[in-house]
């Protein structure tokens, strides 16, 4: 089956850079559009939130995940929106037309979604287009959970 409209859906963490998953969920549904000649969207669903100055967006983060597909050659569009993950990725799904989703099985975003899948399980549910989902192998997980809690004693100045 060839698909034509992919949409890949990445977790950006606020604060830190991409995880590896986000990397190859990225460079796996760049692999399968350029294959299928389908058209790419990476969307990403954030939280509304006041960042300190001089903190790249996630606006930005996004356009920067996008760089080195562009720089391929290929063509990637990008949606950003807010609110429940499960419930925006099918709603972009559907407005595109999308006939494959190409997800991670666990966000990491947080300390709080560490070990969770309902995002994926809710999506698998809800949706009629294909959906792959990257699983994130042994050292995509430690890499995510260093990124989140990183193995350094933590200092306070006052106390």
């Amino acid at each position: 089956m060839a698909y034509r409209r992919i949409v890949a859906a990445v977790a950006l963490q606020r604060y830190l850079d991409f995880t590896p998953i986000a990397l190859r969920i990225r460079d796996l549904a760049a692999l399968l559009a350029r294959s299928c000649g389908a058209s790419l969207t990476i969307l990403s669903v954030d939280a509304p939130v006041e960042l300190l100055p001089g903190v790249e967006t996630t606006a930005d983060k996004l356009e920067r995940l996008c760089e080195p597909v562009r720089a391929a050659g290929a063509e990637v569009a990008t949606v950003l929106r807010e609110g429940r993950p499960s419930k925006v990725i099918a709603e972009v799904v559907a407005e595109l037309g999308a006939d494959l989703l190409v997800m991670g099985t666990h966000s990491k975003r947080g300390p709080i979604d560490v070990g969770l899948g309902s995002t994926a399980s809710a999506i698998g549910r809800e949706l009629a287009a294909t959906v792959l989902l990257v699983r994130p192998g042994p050292a995509e997980q430690e890499a995510a959970r260093e990124l989140m809690i990183p193995r350094y004693p933590l200092v306070f100045p006052y106390g």
